[in-house]
Formats: C-alpha cells, sequence, structure tokens
C-alpha cells in the first residue's frame, strides 16, 4: 500500500512537472524591432584600399563606433543614431527567406541606401554583410547588441 502511495506520488509530480511550453518562437520581425542595435564589432574594406576595425571596448580600434546604433520599428522606418545626430530610415526585407534588408538613411543632403545581406537575428545579436556603393564604397561585417 506504501509502495503504491509513494508510486502515484512520483507519477504526479512528473506529470504536473512536464507543462507544456506555450511559448510561441519570435519571428525575425519581431527580434529586429523590439530593441535598439549598437555595434559591437565591425570589419570593413572601403573602395579607396583602407580598412576599418572596431571592437566594442576593444584597444586596437582603428575606428571609433561607440556612438553608433539603428532602430527598425515595425512599420518599416527607424532611426540610425550616429556621433549625435539621428537620421531618419526606411527599410524592408528583400526576398522571402528574410536574410536581405535594404535600409535608406535619410542623410542630408541626400539619401544613401545600404543592402545588408546574410542577415541573422537571435535575442541577443543581428549580424549581416553590409555593402554600399557611392562616392566612397565599401563592404563591412557587422555584428550588433542590444543596446
Amino acid at each position: 500500500m506504501k509502495l503504491n502511495i509513494f508510486i502515484a506520488l512520483c507519477l504526479s509530480i512528473f506529470i504536473f512537472s512536464c507543462k507544456k511550453s506555450n511559448t510561441v518562437p519570435k519571428t525575425v520581425e519581431q527580434l529586429l524591432t523590439e530593441k535598439t542595435w549598437k555595434t559591437d564589432e565591425l570589419r570593413m574594406q572601403l573602395s579607396n584600399n583602407s580598412t576599418q576595425y572596431y571592437k566594442r571596448g576593444g584597444s586596437g580600434n582603428t575606428t571609433n563606433y561607440d556612438s553608433d546604433s539603428i532602430k527598425f520599428n515595425s512599420n518599416n522606418t527607424g532611426v540610425y543614431y550616429y556621433n549625435g545626430i539621428q537620421n531618419n530610415t526606411t527599410w524592408n526585407f528583400v526576398g522571402g527567406d528574410k536574410t536581405k534588408i535594404t535600409l535608406v538613411i535619410n542623410l542630408t543632403p541626400s539619401p544613401i541606401t545600404v543592402n545588408l545581406e546574410y542577415v541573422i537575428v537571435t535575442t541577443t545579436t543581428f549580424s549581416y554583410t553590409q555593402q554600399f556603393t557611392g562616392t566612397l564604397s565599401y563592404l563591412a561585417s557587422v555584428k550588433r547588441i542590444p543596446n
């Protein structure tokens, strides 16, 4: 009798401790838009054959992105922050797999379009390659973290 009570108690503890999770995984859009993202690490090759490197808190940086961050809003607008200046943005995914983003930064006197590819967004990182073609073109690998 005592053994049956013990087995029943153990089974009830096991059954009640195995709750099914009702958590729905977040979409890429939700992960992207729920935070403001600051640069953690950047490697850039510019068209003038120069390079830039930045690691937040690092001592070997060749450029400073301490004030760089970006906020993506769910309505495909946002804000790019750099050196105390806020620039409005618009953005859109390109293609159905949501690994490419076209980002338009409304700089004065004219906006620039930056292409983000190989986009990966998690709760703790936002990483991508970034390509810009203009007076000074570049290709960069960027990892961002929540602000």
